[in-house]
C-alpha cells in the first residue's frame, strides 16, 4: 500500500489509530479498482464468447410482407439461452428494405425484391402468398365473375410506399396511378377493411378476416393469388456467427405460419 501511495502521491490508509483503515481517498480508489476488475472480467468473458463463435451484435432488417413471428421466435430462444449477441431487428417495406440494410450496415436482410447492390449471397425462404382482396361491401367484391384489369380501373387501389415493378403484380399498371399509398401492410389492411379500396395483402395477415368473410378474395385475369419468393441475404465473404446461423437455419427449415 505504501508503494501505491508513493506512486499516486495520495495517502490511502490512515495508520494513526489502533487499526489501519482507508482514508476517504483510499475508499474512492478501492471503489474504482473494483470497477476495473469487473471490467477486466467482462472483457475476458466477451473474448471467450467471441472465441466460441458468438458475434458481438447482429442487425436484421426484414420486409413487412414477411411474418415477424418466425424471426421473433428465434430472438426469444436466443434470449432464453442467454446468448451474448446484441440483436437488433428492423422492419421496412419493399424497395426500402435494401435501403435500410445498406444505411444501417445490417448483417442480414429478408426481402421479396431482387437486390440491386452487388456482393450479396442469398438463401431461399418458403414462399408467401398474397391475395387481392376487398371489403365484403366493396363493389368489386359483389361481382360474380373473375375480374379484369379494366374492371378495376374505376376503383381505388391501395398500395404500400416503396412498391416496385419487380414484384410483377398483375395490377402493376394500376399501381402507378394509385392515390392511396400507406407506410405498411397493417395500415393497408385497415384501409381495405374500411372500404377505401382494394389491394394485395399477404395471406398470413388476413386469415381471420377471410374466415369471417370480412374480406373477399378477388380473382383477377384468372389468377387467385400472387406468390412472393423471399430470400435472406448477407454479404459475400461474411462469416455468420452462432446467432446468425441459428436464425438462418430456423427460417429456412420452418415455413412462415399463418396468423390466426
Amino acid at each position: 500500500m505504501r508503494t501505491l501511495e508513493d506512486q499516486v502521491g495520495i495517502k490511502l490508509v490512515d495508520r494513526s489509530g489502533y487499526r489501519s483503515q482507508l482514508t476517504p481517498a483510499g475508499q474512492r480508489v478501492l471503489e474504482q479498482c473494483r470497477k476495473l476488475l469487473a471490467t477486466e472480467r467482462e472483457l475476458a468473458s466477451l473474448c471467450a464468447e467471441m472465441r466460441a463463435g458468438w458475434e458481438p451484435s447482429l442487425k436484421v432488417v426484414f420486409d413487412g410482407v414477411f411474418p415477424a413471428e418466425p424471426i421473433l421466435r428465434v430472438v426469444g430462444e436466443l434470449a432464453a439461452d442467454r446468448a451474448p449477441t446484441r440483436i437488433e431487428v428492423a422492419v421496412a417495406f419493399l424497395a426500402r428494405v435494401e435501403e435500410t440494410f445498406e444505411r444501417d450496415e445490417a448483417d442480414l436482410m429478408i426481402t421479396v425484391l431482387p437486390p440491386e447492390g452487388p456482393g450479396l449471397q442469398g438463401v431461399a425462404l418458403p414462399e408467401i402468398r398474397a391475395r387481392l382482396v376487398a371489403h365484403k361491401k366493396h363493389p368489386a367484391a359483389r361481382r360474380r365473375r373473375a375480374l379484369t384489369t379494366d374492371d378495376l380501373s374505376g376503383h381505388v387501389l391501395v398500395t404500400v410506399q416503396g412498391s416496385d415493378p419487380r414484384l410483377q403484380l398483375s395490377t402493376g399498371q394500376l399501381e402507378q396511378r394509385s392515390t392511396v399509398r400507406l407506410p405498411d401492410f397493417h395500415a393497408k389492411k385497415a384501409a381495405i377493411l374500411q372500404g377505401i379500396g382494394l389491394g394485395w395483402l399477404p395471406e398470413h395477415l388476413i386469415v381471420r378476416e377471410l374466415e369471417r368473410r370480412e374480406l373477399v378474395p378477388l380473382e383477377l385475369d384468372g389468377r387467385r393469388w400472387h406468390s412472393f419468393e423471399p430470400r435472406l441475404y448477407y454479404r459475400q465473404g461474411q462469416r455468420l456467427g452462432r446467432a446468425g446461423t441459428r436464425l438462418v437455419e430456423a427460417l429456412t427449415r420452418t415455413p412462415p405460419r399463418a396468423k390466426r
